[in-house]
């Protein structure tokens, strides 16, 4: 087993204690925040024994072998490279990085002292996606791609009375594209790659901030819309429309994959009786932050350099592309 020390105590940092767990190669050992009440209290929450509120002692500590970093989105590139530096693998949330320069740093960094760093993107790690790639040249020729995740945010009223959290923060890296539309770009990339066009149309809140907004990808032979969205919220879903048939994700967002189903095309259905023709194709994901755990811990443990590239390219070219479209 592993040593894990954790950055941040919000939900997603409960969440990934608990599918380290259920992979069992983990052991949580230390947990760090910024105040002693707050670190004691995570810790004992999650019935760890050590915490820490100086970054520097806990990276200090030769136990810790793993930092997991969810902390706001602008404290991700300088904590990660203190903890690259000190020699500790990372586990750093989404977004990884807003710049391409910081991104390909903490590449090197981590090259350097002989660690690896992942960026927690669970939707490219899901069985449920794999399911997709598969079955997606049942589709045909690929025509439409939509992705939708809108989620309202439990700090958006707070943000309409003017009081600014890091969620909406400029100066944090906050805003929809950030924090919610990473997940589609993570989504299609994954899939097909960089497009050839991108732009961003956006809601922009009265600091600057994008509380909502839609992606455009041009792609040679189609168009990929990926909304995002914490000011409203909406059923998620993805379509993946071809000539001969639509992969339809369902159930959650395009994080998660919860659900997946194929559908045949459909003529004009004005007077007719609708019929239900999907069929379900996925399989069931107890914890779907559990896959990009084992996952990473397979690349540490095997030094699996061809799947640590692979993961590395991936999260370099959604860097990209969020640093173009910010």
């Amino acid at each position: 087993m592993m040593n894990v020390a954790t950055i941040g105590s919000g939900v997603i940092v409960d969440r990934m204690i608990e599918a380290m767990r259920l992979d069992g190669r983990y052991n949580l050992y230390c947990v760090y925040s910024r105040t002693e009440e707050r670190a004691k209290e995570f810790a004992e929450k999650h019935g760890i024994c050590t915490y820490y509120t100086d970054m520097e002692e806990m990276l200090n500590d030769e136990n810790v072998d793993i930092v997991y970093v969810a902390s706001p989105n602008s404290l991700h590139y300088p904590q990660c490279k203190m903890a690259l530096e000190h020699k500790k693998h990372v586990i750093n949330e989404k977004p990884f990085t807003p710049t391409l320069k910081e991104c390909d740093e903490l590449f090197d960094i981590a090259q350097k002292n002989g660690v690896y760093i992942f960026e927690a993107i669970t939707n490219i790690h899901l069985p449920n996606y794999k399911i997709i790639k598969d079955n997606l040249p049942n589709c045909g020729e690929i025509k439409m791609v939509q992705c939708n995740f809108s989620q309202y945010s439990s700090k958006y009223q707070k943000y309409k009375d003017h009081i600014q959290t890091n969620a909406f923060d400029p100066a944090f890296n906050g805003g929809a594209l950030m924090d919610i539309n990473v997940y589609n770009l993570h989504f299609v990339t994954g899939i097909f790659g960089k497009p050839n066009h991108i732009q961003y149309f956006k809601n922009i809140g009265y600091n600057g901030i994008d509380t909502s907004g839609i992606v455009i990808m041009q792609y040679p032979d189609f168009i990929a819309t990926c909304i995002g969205a914490k000011d409203c919220s909406s059923p998620n879903a993805v379509y993946l429309q071809g000539d001969a048939g639509t992969l339809i994700v369902s159930g959650a967002s395009s994080g998660v994959c919860k659900e997946v189903y194929f559908d045949s095309p459909k003529k004009d259905q004005i007077g007719k009786k609708v019929e239900d023709t999907k069929v379900k194709i996925s399989v069931d994901q107890p914890d779907h932050m559990l896959y990009e755990c084992q996952d990473f811990m397979d690349v540490i443990l095997n030094k699996d350099e061809e799947a640590y590239n692979a993961y590395k390219e991936q999260t370099q070219m959604v860097v990209e592309l969020l640093e173009k479209l910010s």
